[in-house]
């Protein structure tokens, strides 16, 4: 379909070509056939009331002339096209007529990178798709080849491809190499013209490819010739980025796999050459001296240039850094993982950056007893996040004062979010406490995320817990992971009652009967519940919940049993009946899992996938689960699973 903004240029087109033919109408359909070799449109015209002609018509080309769209419109349909994701139609487009080769070919370029054949994920590729696998990873190695092609001279290709590139991501050409299945094929990849990018690398008996040297070749012939680049990823060796930055005048955003191609006066590139740089993501900066080189790199760009920073993984960045990014007041977004000891105790440099509006902090080690050991900085911290006046998300995971920094500033007047998340704290002190109580104060917030340990709780933990998230009846998304182990039927039952804005709940729990199904019916938005507490619901109370679903408000709910009791197991029968029910009735999907899956580290195996559609959605909370809240809970007590237990 079509935007309107694309039909509306087009009904203006062909109003003007009527009123040149001396014909008053208005045209109330528009109908685009690009299956045609001259693309032409097909069209209900009503006649101006005066007209002594019949009141509705379909004009002829021979009224007006060959309705052949002009090559503004046809841009416009082809940007449509891509905005849509739709490869297919666009690909078709470039080979049904010259005139819209042109855009066709241009728009599939600039959105290339949303192609499943660019991915190559399961979720992209489907269940069909996957059978002819071998298929689309040879259409993702000629997409590369054609990429790659299109930058030498003379010219290779039809259309010179990576003049048309808007996001260059070195990061999926490395993991084209990386591939088991380009072994097989890499004589077909680096065929004429592109053998001069062969760079082999002897490991023991084998020869494979020298992936960095091979990028860091591609990327000097390609970049120059990719003027409209907007985003440069992926792995650039120290000086090629410097040099690349200063030859992509449109660059906005980069994402590196190592910081140290940030030196080499990087920033000063950036700074001459890319005056619509704004954001930085760096995956890992492990080296010794990254903290100074990092400072350097972000007094070198401009002053306000930086509005989103995102340190993915370990790094050694710290305080020169944090005040360097005082330069920046327009930082608007800050999320910086795996922190280390020394950046935690020195996470009061940050008290310039009070422009921020998302904020995520983590803690590699989870020790770092700031209010305890190093007051100073636990009070400037607070003082800085109390500051934060535009701060709408924040997240915080791992710090030992985590509840308790939180704690003093969602009592400050001048805070407000909207999303809050909490990750590994423990909820039987009394900083979690006064954390929970202070909750109430935020009643702003459409989001709360609160992951930690759960066990051996005192029962005015879960109250306080409990009443605190009550009260905040705006919230829209509540995912409570193992704080909430030890609830029963009333915590789960007054949160449904209190929340009734709820979208998306997801909690933990003890034992659940049927009884709790009639009150979470009667969240009316809620289109996503997971469970993974001890149901024990029969097929008639899972099928009277389902019927009780409003066909249009909760279209697409995702019904989610991750620890079914073992002796309310349904059948496979039964299984399919609700899985068919859900989809007929909201066109959503149904899982379960049986409580003993999860003893021995959830095998996803044993989980009874519903649909293609489940498996999409859930597919990234079910590795979660497995990889960190299960894992992290069992190896913190020190327990060893076995088959036996």
């Amino acid at each position: 379909m079509l935007g309107k903004r694309v039909v509306e240029r087009v009904k203006c087109f062909m109003i003007s070509r009527a009123q040149g033919a001396m014909l008053d109408v208005s045209i109330t359909h528009v109908d685009i056939d690009l299956s045609d070799p001259s693309p032409h449109l097909s069209m209900t015209l009503t006649r101006s009331p005066g007209d002594t002609k019949s009141d509705f018509e379909v004009m002829s080309p021979s009224v007006i002339g060959q309705a052949i769209l002009p090559e503004e419109i046809m841009s416009l349909i082809c940007t449509e096209l891509g905005r849509q994701w739709d490869f297919t139609t666009l690909y078709d487009c470039a080979r049904s007529a010259k005139s819209l080769a042109d855009p066709a070919l241009r728009t599939l370029y600039q959105y290339h990178q949303n192609s499943f054949v660019f991915n190559q994920t399961d979720d992209d590729l489907g269940e069909r798709k996957r059978q002819d696998r071998s298929v689309y990873f040879k259409k993702w190695l000629l997409l590369w080849r054609s990429i790659i092609s299109s930058s030498l001279q003379p010219s290779q290709t039809y259309k010179p491809y990576c003049h048309y590139l808007r996001i260059l991501d070195f990061r999926n050409l490395y993991e084209l190499f990386d591939s088991n299945q380009f072994q097989a094929v890499k004589k077909d990849f680096y065929a004429r013209p592109l053998a001069k990018f062969n760079y082999p690398r002897q490991q023991g008996r084998h020869t494979t490819v020298d992936i960095v040297a091979t990028i860091n070749h591609v990327g000097e012939t390609v970049v120059p010739k990719a003027t409209f680049l907007e985003e440069l990823s992926g792995h650039m060796s120290p000086g090629f980025f410097t040099r690349w930055v200063s030859q992509t005048p449109r660059l906005r955003r980069t994402v590196l796999w190592r910081g140290d191609a940030l030196g080499n006066n990087a920033g000063t590139s950036l700074a001459t050459c890319c005056k619509h740089f704004n954001a930085l993501s760096v995956h890992d900066w492990i080296n010794e001296d990254a903290d100074t080189v990092f400072a350097k790199f972000l007094t070198e760009l401009n002053p306000d240039t930086l509005q989103s920073l995102n340190f993915i993984s370990f790094n050694n960045i710290s305080r020169q850094s944090f005040e360097a990014l005082g330069r920046h007041t327009t930082l608007k977004e800050l999320k910086l993982s795996n922190l280390s000891k020394d950046a935690i105790e020195s996470l009061n440099g940050l008290k310039n950056c009070t422009q921020i509006e998302v904020l995520s902090l983590e803690d590699s080690m989870n020790f770092v007893r700031l209010e305890e050991r190093h007051n100073d900085v636990f009070n400037e911290v607070i003082e800085w996040l109390s500051s934060c006046t535009k701060l709408r998300e924040i997240s915080i995971k791992g710090f030992f004062d985590g509840p308790a920094i939180l704690a003093a500033v969602a009592i400050s007047p001048n805070v407000r979010w909207t999303k809050l998340s909490l990750e590994e704290y423990t909820v039987r002190t009394a900083s979690s406490a006064s954390f929970h109580t202070a909750l109430t104060e935020q009643k702003s917030l459409e989001v709360l995320i609160l992951k930690g340990d759960g066990d051996d709780t005192h029962y005015q933990d879960l109250e306080i817990m409990v009443s605190s998230i009550c009260q905040l009846t705006n919230l829209k998304e509540l995912v409570l992971k193992q704080v909430s182990d030890e609830f029963d039927m009333t915590h789960i039952s007054n949160l449904a009652v209190s929340l009734p804005s709820l979208e998306e709940f997801w909690t933990s729990g003890g034992e659940l009967s049927s009884d709790i199904l009639p009150v979470l019916a009667n969240l009316r938005s809620l289109k996503n519940l997971t469970l993974f507490a001890l149901t024990q619901f029969d097929y008639d109370s899972i099928r009277d919940f389902i019927l009780r679903l409003e066909r249009k408000t909760q279209r697409g709910f995702q019904l989610s049993l991750m620890s079914v009791d073992q002796e309310f197991g349904l059948s496979q029968q039964e299984q399919d009946q609700i899985s068919e029910l859900i989809k007929e009735r909201v066109d959503g999907s149904f899982g379960m899992c049986k409580a003993n899956c999860f003893r021995y580290m959830f095998d996803p195996a044993q989980f009874i996938w519903r649909n293609n559609a489940w498996r999409q959605v859930t597919q990234r909370r079910l590795t979660e689960e497995r990889q960190i809240s299960y894992l992290t809970d069992t190896l913190s007590q020190g327990i060893v699973m076995t088959n036996d237990d």
